[in-house]
């Protein structure tokens, strides 16, 4: 159950999603577009159309992501708390990651053009064992939040250490 104090993205991360899902349906749409007409237009046999199938497949894929936007930002959210971050991901299979602060090694931000257009970050916090990413969240609050991860990661190395 993702609590209620939980943060949700920015309403503008909809948006990039949606950019991105753009793009990447039309390079697909292009790629495979040309792979039909350089290579299988002049045959006709059943494994024509078993590409033909599969074509449709892939390109309907980012099409079917953005009907569900809406969805994927109501689930995805992030909460923070003086032990530990969690990450709450799905709306079909939902997910919980759980970040405890004293297991944090490193924490980054990036910002390609997309996302700088739009003034949002990717927050990335790397462990011993594992990478996790807060994605599309405000500039500012991802600068914030990186500052406020490193200072408690290091504190409650402190803590663990003293006992």
């Amino acid at each position: 159950m993702i609590p209620e104090d939980a943060v949700q993205l920015p309403k503008t991360a909809k948006f990039v999603w949606l950019i991105h899902d753009v793009i990447w349906s039309l390079f697909t749409f292009i790629g495979l577009a040309s792979v039909y007409i350089l290579f299988l237009q002049s045959k006709r046999d059943i494994y024509t159309n078993i590409a033909l199938v599969f074509m449709l497949i892939v390109v309907s894929i980012p099409l079917i992501h953005m009907a569900l936007i809406n969805y994927f930002y109501h689930f995805r959210r992030y909460y923070i708390d003086d032990h530990a971050v969690y990450i709450y991901r799905g709306f079909v299979f939902r997910k919980v990651e759980t970040i405890p602060l004293n297991r944090i090694q490193n924490v980054d931000t990036t910002q390609g053009p997309i996302l700088r257009q739009f003034k949002l970050m990717d927050l990335s916090i790397k462990t011993a064992a594992h990478g996790f990413k807060i994605r599309e969240i405000e500039e500012l609050t991802a600068k914030k939040m990186r500052g406020q991860l490193v200072i408690a990661a290091l504190h409650a190395r402190e803590v663990a250490s003293d006992d």
